[in-house]
Formats: C-alpha cells, sequence, structure tokens
C-alpha cells in the first residue's frame, strides 16, 4: 500500500490539479498519511542586501506555512495530513525529503508557477523524476479535472518482456487495492515493433519481401500474445481481471495513440526496459509517453 504520499505544492492552482488523485488513494484506509511539501527557494538576487533577503525569506516561508494550513484544514484531509516548508532548490529537497522519509509516492504536477508551457522539459517535474527512486505519480493539467467517484478506472500497463519492465505489475495489485471503490480495467500491452530490415534477414527459406515481412510481424504477434497471456495468467491469481493489446508499430507513438484515444485514466509504466538502465527515461519511449499522453503517470524506476 502507498502508506506515505508527499505532495509537492507551490501555491498554485496548476500544482493543486493532484488534489483528487491523493483524496482517491488516501480515501481507502485511515491508515496513510499525506505531507504536502512547500519548497521555498532562496532569493538569487545580488544586489540585494543579506538583511532584506532573510526579510524576504521569512516572509515566504510564513506565508508557505499558512497556505499548508489551509490545505491541512481541508475536511478531506484533516486527519491524516501535515504541512512541510523547507528552504533549498525544489527538485533536490523533493528527493531528499522523500528518500528521508520512507515515502511510498510521490504525487506531483508537471507544471507549477512556471505553467504548461514549460510543461515537463527543464522544469521541476523533469528533475525529480531523473534522480527520484521513490515511484512518481505525474498529473498534467488535462487531468486536473478527473473524478474518481465509484467508476471504473482503465490502467494501462505498457510491458516488452524484460523483467524490468514487469517492476510495475506490484504497482497495479497495489493500485488494485488501494483503490477499492473503482473496478479497475487492467490492460497490458506489449507493442509489435518489426524492425526494418529483420536482422535475420534474408529468410532460410525463399519467399519474397513482402512475404518474408507478414512472416515477421505473425511471428512477433505470436510471442507478444503468448509472453501477455502468461502475465495475465500470473496477475489473476491475484483477482486481477485484465485484458491485452498488441498494437503494430513504433512503441511509444502507439502508447500515445492508445492512451488518449481510449480515455485510459492512468498509465503505469517503468523508467527503462530493454533500452536498459543507461537510457534510463530520457530519449526513451518512457520520455516520449510523458511528454505526450495526456493522461496521470505513474512512473516506477526499476531497481
Amino acid at each position: 500500500m502507498y502508506s506515505n504520499l508527499l505532495v509537492p505544492l507551490d501555491g498554485s492552482a496548476l500544482a493543486e490539479c493532484v488534489i483528487s488523485h491523493v483524496l482517491a488513494l488516501a480515501s481507502s484506509s485511515k491508515n496513510v498519511s499525506i505531507t504536502f511539501l512547500y519548497v521555498v527557494q532562496p532569493l538569487d538576487a545580488p544586489l540585494v542586501k543579506t538583511i532584506y533577503k532573510k526579510k524576504i525569506e521569512t516572509e515566504s516561508r510564513a506565508a508557505a506555512q499558512s497556505y499548508l494550513k489551509k490545505i491541512c484544514s481541508r475536511a478531506v484531509f484533516k486527519d491524516n495530513s501535515s504541512g512541510k516548508v523547507l528552504s533549498g532548490k525544489p527538485a533536490d529537497i523533493i528527493v531528499e525529503y522523500a528518500a528521508a522519509n520512507n515515502m511510498d509516492l510521490i504525487v506531483m504536477a508537471t507544471h507549477g508557477r512556471s505553467g504548461p508551457g514549460k510543461w515537463f522539459y527543464g522544469s521541476v517535474a523533469e528533475k525529480v523524476v531523473h534522480s527520484s527512486k521513490v515511484p512518481i505519480w505525474l498529473v498534467k493539467a488535462a487531468s486536473c479535472q478527473m473524478s474518481y467517484g465509484h467508476r471504473k478506472l482503465t490502467v494501462l500497463a505498457p510491458l516488452d518482456g524484460s523483467k524490468v519492465a514487469e517492476s510495475v505489475l506490484p504497482h497495479v495489485k497495489e493500485l488494485h487495492k488501494q483503490l477499492p471503490h473503482n473496478k479497475l480495467d487492467i490492460v497490458l500491452m506489449r507493442v509489435c515493433e518489426v524492425f526494418s530490415p529483420p536482422i535475420t534477414y534474408p529468410p532460410p527459406m525463399a519467399m519474397s519481401w513482402d512475404e518474408y515481412l507478414d512472416f515477421e510481424k505473425a511471428r512477433c504477434k505470436e510471442i507478444c500474445r503468448n509472453y501477455l497471456l502468461e502475465v495475465q495468467k500470473r496477475l489473476s491469481k491475484y483477482g486481477l481481471k485484465t485484458r491485452i493489446e498488441i498494437p503494430e508499430g513504433n512503441p511509444a507513438e502507439k502508447l500515445i495513440g492508445y492512451a488518449n484515444k481510449s480515455s485510459v485514466d492512468l498509465v503505469v509504466m517503468s523508467t527503462h526496459g530493454r533500452t536498459g538502465i543507461s537510457k534510463w527515461a530520457f530519449g526513451s519511449i518512457a520520455e516520449k509517453v510523458l511528454k505526450g499522453a495526456n493522461c496521470p503517470i505513474l512512473l516506477i524506476r526499476a531497481k
């Protein structure tokens, strides 16, 4: 269970778009604890005297504490939340606080005071994703008005056949437990990507290029289907009902297209799979999905 939630805020309505998601995760148990974190950045103004800098920073901290007090006093958070104001570089503080305080999950917006224009790149969210070992639930502006209620939620879990990508499966099981009011429609997806030209070309038997390409596609689909059926069987032992999707094409494009066109409520994915740890999120499929998908994304950095 995600018992300890860290929710970074900056006082903006954009950053507060995570509230409905936090509420859904916290409403299932009284044991869920929420920490709202506000990071006050040091004043970078060389021409301002130190005494005035300290005064401004003190006032900023007081305003931040007052803001978090109002957030925590809301009826839905009154009994299980607390506010924390710290000073420093936001991304560094978020990552350090999450690690030091054994947080189970960071729930944050992909934009805040800087607005949606900056979205992910060069933002606090980008830096947190780069550095955090704690899972991160990222929310974009398009997901701000999401209502959970008692409706069914569609959860997309992209897999590529690797154990690294499968690190998302325990989190899918936890979501099944932590969102008891929402029957999860879990979609296991593996994209059939036929490389051109295939490494094994020419084929062992005489056939045209088109015939061989069809052969490779059929073989790829079979491999993907057998793999997903095996994962589906494993998850069924825990009471999880799943369905499988095997689109053909570019993995990132197919994931983004499916997520946006099929009204997916959440994508649960690893930050690296077959590409290996060295590529991690950036320059990989995860990076492109983070940029292109409109729904929230639960990002797990595989160990």
